[in-house]
């Protein structure tokens, strides 16, 4: 649990610092230009993902590996360490594809379902039953939040979104630490 803290830590700290970022920045990578002339300061050496200058993914084999690969270390992170994939994916989309906020919670909130869905689907496949009271408690108090939360977030902006997420994975972090030592 004190990795996870530390990890936690770590994605808030680099969640803040690109929440200052200018809102072009943060919302797309270097573009690129369809002509084939590259933009100065760009370099193509590293594993990155970028987009066009309408702010599309450009899905290359690089691109793709490099979303796979982080993909996959969110599942581990979350398998490993029972958190939430949210903590874990908003963050990664946001650092490795430069998506926005807002498209990468929704994203966030795609692959939590179908990864949802199919462990439920496993859970029942093997016999193993769950409580539908305990199950529509919590489900009923997910949807009043996710409804709370997003007129909250329908009123700030970006960046200032990206600085509260950061702060609730620091609040996490903490009492993780707190819970632990």
């Amino acid at each position: 649990m004190l990795m996870l803290s530390v990890l936690m830590l770590t994605i808030a700290w680099k969640m803040w610092q690109k929440s200052f970022r200018t809102l072009v920045q943060t919302q797309v990578c270097i573009p690129v230009e369809t002509s084939g002339v590259q933009p100065e300061g760009y370099a193509n050496d590293g594993p990155s993902c970028q987009r066009d200058t309408a702010g599309q993914l450009i899905l290359t084999s690089r691109c793709a590996r490099l979303l796979l690969i982080v993909g996959v270390a969110a599942g581990m992170l979350s398998g490993m360490f029972g958190v939430g994939g949210g903590f874990i994916i908003v963050p990664a989309l946001i650092l490795f594809s430069s998506m926005s906020m807002s498209r990468a919670v929704g994203t966030s909130l795609m692959v939590i379902s179908l990864v949802s869905a199919s462990g439920l689907v496993s859970q029942l496949w093997v016999g193993q039953s769950i409580t539908l009271s305990i199950t529509t408690l919590f489900a009923t108090g997910g949807f009043i939040g996710l409804g709370v939360g997003q007129s909250v977030a329908h009123r700030l902006s970006a960046s200032m979104l990206q600085r509260v997420f950061a702060m609730a994975i620091l609040a996490v972090a903490a009492f993780v630490i707190f819970r632990n030592t």
